[in-house]
């Protein structure tokens, strides 16, 4: 069965984030915070300390005014300035200490995220990775994990401090004057109505943004990759027209989104200038029946001052979480994405002494519901060397993607040794399977590493070995820093004929009892192939093989050669055998080795 494909589902599902489950999304992030409890535990309790500390502070004022400004009353008027003073040292304090805390709990919490994601994406299996752009997957350990730091960092705990700062601030202003209060409460209703209006909005868009984010990522993933074909036939115009429109389209909803956040803090900030309006004149009509003191009025204006910044910053606060939020669905949609192959329960290990006998039993196998392989039966014997040849797309290299359970079948199975393949631990499969493929993937690092992969097991001594058994150590003496020369990214700096040369010893390197090689002379040239050519017999020798090849002058001396066809074995035999029958391998051999035929190869 096919894994969930991600894409597909982030840009067919509907609805608002919020409706669907934002606190369940929130509720699974939280258990991150479990390693670091200490962390959470401090940053909760600065809050209260935080929000203490303002609310003091209006008071002193209304008592500086009240009780010695206007009376002109001078003793205990620095003590009071003091204390003043020292409340706004002990805020600055607490609020560095709270950036801090809430930065490096932030940036642990999605170091571990990101380690997840990471750890995930290597156990997927192909056809996860055929169906989901590499550019979306970037995105969603580079980009969605940074909104989500973010809403830690600067959100979601502060959240809390300025919601418990509401509640006290409230309390205050209730203590100080009850009359005064009534008219901030007339306000907020106002101002709740209005940011939950915008808020909805911005829902929307936030989902917009991130998902044409991620095509511009993978479009230029795309770019990046595919390069040298997009030069070749000149179409970079065409490439760039198109990520100009996404471009453009980014541009549009990060502007419209932008456009909705002005508005909200545009409409929180005229809304408090007329509540502030409004206590003057309320309050001037109250001072002057003497109901009221001016320090309280001058007290209160402080408070609503203090009491819109937490509104905004809530407010500011709610776009970042809603961006997370978006993100964390992502995350969460990719983490849930099952491989569609794992171990078993029940691993059946095959002893050291594995003597690499195959067996496929009617293998079946179809790709997004096309048939590719239909009722396989093949058995091959240890040791053997067995060639695999047909017309393109009669699914030879689907056959060997079974062999190493990059893809499963639908229906039969493979045994190795007498034991299904499914049963065995994939670590030791795939270590008994090497694969030369037609082109040999090399990483940023030094010959040395491309060879032994950061193996344990592989120590320099087998490195430098196995170079000098396929021969690749006769080029790469000639390197400047030898086996520890860096190599450029995907081994640029080095020809097609050498980066197999390591592909080649890589494998011999990882010592498989079963070696497959897919088409691994076909692109490079007449002289290096030959020097392939000996690299791979010193390879196969002792190892059951299985070759794939278009070029039949390889795999002449195979002890057989099976011949596909639409899926199905059509012969089999030795090159002679085969030539005798006067069958499509027949053909496929006088159609290469006629001079038409070697002029179209």
């Amino acid at each position: 069965m096919m894994p969930p494909v991600l894409a597909e589902t982030e840009e067919t599902r509907d609805g608002n984030l919020f409706d669907i489950h934002p606190y369940r999304l929130l509720w699974r992030f939280l258990r991150y915070a479990r390693p670091y409890r200490g962390w959470v535990i401090t940053a909760l309790a600065l809050l209260p300390v935080a929000v203490l500390l303002q609310l003091w502070q209006p008071l002193l004022i209304q008592q500086a005014i009240d009780h010695h400004l206007l009376p002109g009353q001078e003793a205990g008027f620095a003590w009071l300035l003091l204390w003043f003073l020292l409340l706004i040292i002990g805020q600055f304090v607490v609020g560095y200490l709270q950036s801090a805390v809430n930065t490096l709990l932030g940036q642990r919490l999605v170091r571990d995220l990101r380690r997840e994601l990471f750890a995930h994406l290597l156990a997927m299996d192909a056809a996860f990775f055929a169906h989901n752009a590499s550019g979306r997957l970037t995105n969603r350990i580079s980009n969605d994990t940074e909104a989500v730091s973010q809403m830690i960092s600067a959100g979601m705990i502060n959240l809390l401090g300025d919601l418990l700062l509401l509640l006290g601030i409230a309390i205050s202003m209730v203590f100080l004057s009850p009359a005064l209060s009534l008219v901030t409460l007339v306000a907020l209703p106002i101002i709740v109505f209005g940011t939950l209006s915008i808020t909805r909005r911005m829902r929307t868009i936030q989902r917009k943004g991130r998902l044409l984010q991620a095509r511009m990522a993978g479009h230029l993933t795309e770019e990046v990759e595919g390069r040298e074909t997009i030069r070749l036939f000149h179409s970079q115009e065409k490439n760039r027209l198109a990520y100009d429109r996404l471009n453009r389209s980014y541009l549009e909803t990060t502007l419209e989104a932008n456009f909705f956040e002005a508005m909200q803090f545009s409409f929180i900030d005229a809304t408090s200038t007329v509540v502030v309006a409004l206590l003057f004149w309320y309050g001037s009509s109250l001072h002057g029946e003497a109901t009221i003191s001016v320090g309280v009025v001058v007290a209160f204006i402080d408070y609503i001052r203090r009491l819109f910044f937490p509104i905004r910053e809530i407010s500011s606060k709610f776009t970042t979480m809603q961006s997370a939020i978006t993100a964390l669905e992502r995350i969460f949609a990719l983490l849930d994405t099952p491989s569609a192959i794992v171990d078993r329960a029940q691993v059946q290990p095959l002893p050291a002494a594995t003597q690499g006998a195959l067996h496929f039993h009617q293998v079946s196998f179809r790709y997004d519901a096309v048939p590719v392989l239909q009722e396989i039966e093949l058995s091959i014997a240890p040791g053997e060397r067995v060639a695999v040849v047909g017309p393109t797309g009669a699914g030879k290299s689907s056959l060997i993607k079974l062999l190493n359970r990059t893809y499963e079948p639908q229906q039969g199975l493979i045994r190795l040794d007498g034991v299904d393949i499914r049963n065995l631990p994939l670590a030791q499969l795939r270590r008994l399977v090497g694969m030369v493929q037609q082109e040999t993937f090399l990483f940023a690092g030094t010959v040395a590493e491309n060879i032994h992969l950061g193996d344990p097991e592989i120590t320099p001594e087998r490195v430098r070995l196995a170079a000098e058994e396929t021969g690749a150590m006769n080029f790469i003496q000639s390197l400047a820093q030898g086996l520890e020369t860096p190599l450029a990214e995907r081994g640029i700096n080095l020809s097609a004929g050498q980066r197999q040369l390591l592909g080649i010893t890589r494998v011999l390197a990882f010592q498989p009892r079963i070696l497959v090689m897919d088409e691994a002379t076909s692109s490079v040239d007449t002289m290096s192939e030959r020097l392939i050519q000996e690299a791979v017999e010193r390879l196969m020798a002792g190892r059951t093989s299985l070759i794939i090849a278009h070029r039949l002058s390889t795999i002449l001396h195979a002890d057989r050669i099976i011949v596909l066809s639409a899926g199905k074995i059509v012969e089999q035999g030795s090159h002679r055998q085969l030539l005798a029958q006067d069958g499509l391998y027949s053909r496929l051999y006088a159609l290469q080795f006629s001079d038409k035929g070697e002029a179209e190869t």
